[in-house]
């Protein structure tokens, strides 16, 4: 089986919903947009913080949207 079939067989029992940032001095801000769009055309709600978040922003927000994930 491909990769792709495997893929499209997984349907999640609940709507996905996850925060995602880069943190204080981090360069990886391109690769967490690649994965961001990623997820958001697989289905999942993603809540971008953008760019030198601290882990309490990261974990305030996660708590105040009521991620999964």
């Amino acid at each position: 089986m491909s990769d792709a079939a495997k893929r499209d067989l997984h349907q999640p029992s609940h709507h996905v919903r996850l925060v995602t940032a880069s943190s204080l001095f981090d360069g990886h801000d391109a690769s967490i947009n690649i994965m961001r769009r990623i997820m958001q055309t697989q289905g999942a709600e993603v809540i971008h913080l953008g760019h030198n978040r601290s882990v309490q922003e990261v974990v305030d927000a996660a708590i105040e949207e009521d991620v999964q994930g």
